[in-house]
């Protein structure tokens, strides 16, 4: 790993060193761009840099090379990660001794702030693994005899480095490094010297801690054989805090592989160093610390390190008749024995083995034992263990002093653990004894965090870890729960998922100290506005949802607190799993409404908060709901202003601000509502429009009961059209505003003539009077209505009015529109005449039909009886033809009834189209 780490910096600063000797007279944008190409070019990765520059003046004779704020971003399976960020590279070589001797002599390199995040994936690909040599370099150095590279110095000021290895469980972070070195790297065997000192050294072996924020210091002289690949390090002392550690090193890299055998031992050093090693010692009066006892560390690593294997390792450290106590303190701790052994033969993860045989202290005179034995921790962990004694943390706090923080109360336990994590599993292996906690009180003045457990008892078999009370008080919250968690044992080996079933009871939860800044200053309250939050309020970063907890919790809450909101009578199943809270049936009463609900919030890491959530309300009052709710006061700030209440039923989702209040933006809402005893009397834009319309009686509208259809998407609030019926006539409304506060509606309504004494609707009467007096005007009224379109935004609405008549029709002069209303008016009065006509046409057409029928009937009955009536052949003759002429004589008349009616109804029908 060394060898690839160096030789990716080395093969870096070196195509700086040559760019800028080549490029040095061009223009700066020109060096910047080829700067980025070849180092992209040259790198598995994405590099890129805010500014470059080159100087022969300000250390001459050498040609300085600074590049600011760049930086290396993986590809492929690391594009996420950013392996370097170095705000400040700076290089010094010697140009005369390149142009005269042909070799690059690099007199210093420093990194400045830097950040760097090395990673090794589960299948071995590491992440600084990125220089890639073109076919065409290699030729080139092997045939090149007369070129050279030297290194002087080198330093890295005041940065960090943080190191992952996820296929061995490894994890090191180190802030605030300082470290340099100096030697000939022109040549094949030399010593480097190096002097590193870290701030806060912290180390981490399969999820367990081991160092924390420990200061380290080494001063180290390598020997380096760069014609084998191998590094010595001899005889040299790692400072960890107050701890030496004396240690030999041997490292070769032949190949892709690392071979090393290290070995490091503190031997019989006095206890206190190694209680160095303790934060909690460590950093409240450690010079006042007096240990006794024997204490002795060793271990060792040895073997190969490379993709697939790890070195073998082993750490062993005792501690005998140890004590510690403050001198101004009357307590202390005495017999302390440790006994604690790590060992991997074979590098392979799965084989390490932690066995501490021992562990025993008293504390007043109170015993404390336990003890420790895990193998196979990946595969199957095989645990024995055992806890027994009495925790006073009244005690601790004076055997520990910590500054601002008082503790008391006690904590007693007698455990026994005894299988395989897949046998407890099953509810096998052996596990009993208990847990108990008594009067514990913890203050932090610094932070204001209270938290007192007034009892809490808990048994263990192998399948539960069961709660049988736990009573207490946290920041104002008080509580009682009991329930049982699943995998307890697994959660805290492996931290694997830990499953539970919960009940929580609370008189009252106070969620507002828990919101408090890291500056200490209270959250801003749910009416903040949607900007970022500033350093003073809450951040939904300072909020973590746990992880690997599946928790079923019934909760039965009197009163909730948070932000100005007072939740009560909370009750409802809560669900906590895979960062995401869910509740289900959730009931409570908030802003005298009562609510019903069911959804989640969501916070993964690094991730804003967001939402899913349908709503059920009943009785909330408008003005309430303005004062509480973010929501409202921006897609609805009419509510300010309105009275009545709203039964609202919708479904909302969408992200959340660092504050907790709602990203509008991100908001999309669908429901439906309906509006009680609604008024916006006291509405200053009802005023505005009051005065533009003259509309007095609008002064006393009452609104019934509305039902309204909704929709929030895109920082808007959008109604589908709907219908509000009133007392003096009915509004068909449609329209939106926005985040913006922009409006966009459209009304329109009835015009209830009789009541307009003055307006627009009043000057229309009376131009239809002067324009024809007959008129009905009632009836004419009847088919009027006004729009009314609103514009502008919320501060400054801009309405426009006008009268159309019922097909839709607008102008903006009141005399057009009358005009175009009367001759509306005589077109309906002529159409009327006509019909009327038609129907005295047809009557009379019917009539004269009648009459003819009825001639022609009885001329043709008394035809057909003379005939009958005649006795001899002669009078029989002479009947018939009377006959015939009589029905002629009858067919003659009806024919002329006919064309009468006709001719009658006619004239009728023109007259009436004349008039």
């Amino acid at each position: 790993m060394f060898k690839k780490v160096l030789f990716s910096i080395v093969g870096f600063v070196l195509f700086f060193i040559l760019a800028a000797m080549g490029i040095s007279m061009m223009y700066k944008n020109d060096i910047k761009e080829l700067i980025t190409q070849t180092a992209n070019e040259k790198l598995q990765a994405h590099f890129q840099f805010e500014d470059a520059s080159i100087s022969l003046l300000s250390h001459f004779p050498s040609l300085s090379i600074e590049v600011e704020n760049s930086s290396i971003i993986g590809k492929n399976e690391f594009k996420n990660d950013t392996l370097a960020q170095i705000p400040k590279l700076s290089v010094q070589i010697a140009p005369l001794a390149y142009l005269l001797n042909k070799k690059i002599e690099i007199q210093d390199v420093s990194i400045e702030q830097a950040r760097f995040n090395l990673i090794i994936l589960p299948d071995g690909k590491m992440n600084w693994d990125i220089y890639q040599a073109t076919p065409s370099e290699a030729p080139q150095q092997k045939s090149d005899h007369n070129m050279s590279i030297s290194l002087d110095h080198y330093q890295l000021i005041d940065s960090k480095i943080h190191y992952t290895d996820q296929m061995r469980g490894f994890a090191t972070q180190l802030i605030q490094v300082n470290h340099e070195g100096s030697g000939d790297f022109s040549k094949d065997i030399f010593t480097l010297n190096t002097s590193t000192e870290v701030e806060k050294l912290s180390f981490e072996f399969l999820g367990k801690t081991y160092l924390s924020e420990v200061k380290g210091k080494l001063e180290a002289p390598i020997e380096m054989n760069f014609s084998k690949m191998e590094f010595a390090f001899k005889n040299n002392d790692l400072f960890l805090n107050e701890l030496p550690i004396h240690f030999d090193a041997w490292v070769a890299m032949p190949d892709t592989s690392i071979n090393m055998d290290i070995k490091f031992h503190a031997l019989k050093s006095p206890l206190k160093d190694f209680l160095s090693l303790i934060p909690l010692l460590y950093q409240n009066s450690f010079q006042d610390l007096q240990a006794s006892g024997d204490f002795a560390l060793s271990g060792y690593a040895k073997g190969k390190m490379n993709g697939s294997s790890m070195p073998s390792f082993g750490m062993d450290l005792r501690i005998s008749k140890g004590a510690f106590s403050y001198a101004k303190v009357p307590v202390g701790v005495k017999q302390l024995e440790l006994d604690l052994q790590i060992d991997n033969p074979d590098g392979i993860p799965d084989h390490t083995v932690i066995d501490l045989k021992k562990f025993q202290l008293y504390m007043n005179n109170q015993p404390l034992q336990a003890n420790l034995f895990l193998k196979t921790p990946l595969s199957n962990p095989y645990i024995k263990t055992s806890l027994k004694g009495v925790l006073n943390l009244g005690e601790i706090a004076k055997i520990i002093p910590q500054k601002n923080t008082q503790m008391s109360g006690t904590i007693q336990s007698d455990i026994q653990l005894d299988g395989y994590v897949q046998a407890f599993k099953q509810a096998q292996g052996k596990a009993s004894g208990y847990f108990n906690a008594h009067q514990i009180q913890y203050n932090n003045t610094e932070t204001q965090q209270k938290i007192s457990i007034k009892n809490a008892s808990a048994t263990i078999n192998p399948k539960l870890l069961v709660i049988s009370s736990l009573v207490g008080n946290a920041a104002n919250t008080e509580f009682s729960a009991s329930g049982s968690l699943q995998n307890y044992v697994q959660y805290f080996l492996k931290n694997d998922k830990i499953t539970g079933n919960l009940t929580l009871e609370s008189p009252l939860v106070d969620l507002n100290p828990w919101m408090k800044s890291r500056d200490g200053n209270a959250a801003m309250n749910s009416r903040s506005s949607t900007s970022a939050s500033t350093a003073s309020t809450a951040s939904s970063a300072d909020l973590q949802i746990p992880k690997n907890v599946d928790f079923t919790i019934q909760s039965n809450i009197d009163k909730l607190l948070f932000k100005d909101l007072v939740i009560s009578q909370a009750k409802g199943k809560i669900h906590l799993a895979d960062q995401v809270i869910s509740m289900d049936d959730l009931s409570f009463q908030l802003a005298n409404a009562t609510w019903k609900s069911t959804g989640t919030f969501s916070k993964k890491d690094h991730q804003n908060p967001s939402v899913k959530w349908a709503f059920n309300i009943q009785d909330l009052n408008m003005q309430e709901a303005h004062h509480y709710f973010s929501l409202v006061q921006k897609l609805a700030p009419i509510a300010a202003a309105a009275q009545g209440k709203v039964d609202v039923d919708f479904t909302y989702s969408g992200e959340l601000n660092p504050d907790l209040s709602p990203n509008i933006m991100s908001t999309n809402a669908v429901g439906n509502m309906d509006l009680v005893d609604f008024s916006l009397k006291n509405s200053t834009s009802f005023n505005q429009l009051l005065s533009l319309t003259q509309w007095n009686q609008l002064k006393n509208l009452e609104l019934k009961p509305t039902h309204l259809n909704f929709q929030i998407s895109q920082g808007r609030l959008q109604f589908k059209p709907f219908e509000v019926q009133t007392n003096l006539t009915k509004f068909q409304v449609n329209g939106s505003n926005g985040l913006d506060q922009s409006l966009e509606y459209n009304i329109l309504t009835d015009i209830p003539a009789k009541t307009l004494q003055s307006g627009v609707a009043a000057s229309l009467n009376q131009q239809l009077a002067k324009l024809n007096p007959n008129l009905n005007l009632e009836k004419i009224q009847q088919a009027l209505k006004m729009q009314i379109t609103v514009r502008g935004t919320v501060q400054k609405p801009q309405f426009k009015v006008n009268v159309i008549n019922a097909q839709g029709n607008s102008n903006s002069s009141v005399t057009t529109q009358a005009k175009e209303l009367v001759k509306q008016e005589a077109k309906q009065q002529i159409n009327k005449q006509l019909d009327e006509a038609k129907v005295k046409a047809e009557a009379l057409k019917q009539e004269a039909e009648a009459l003819s029928q009825k001639l022609r009937q009885e001329a043709y009955a008394n035809a057909d009886r003379l005939v009958e009536e005649a006795k001899n052949p002669f009078a029989k003759i002479a009947a018939q033809k009377i006959a015939e002429r009589l029905k002629k004589e009858a067919d003659r008349k009806a024919d002329a009834l006919l064309e009468e009616a006709d001719k009658k109804a006619q004239e009728l029908i023109e007259k009436a189209r004349q008039n």
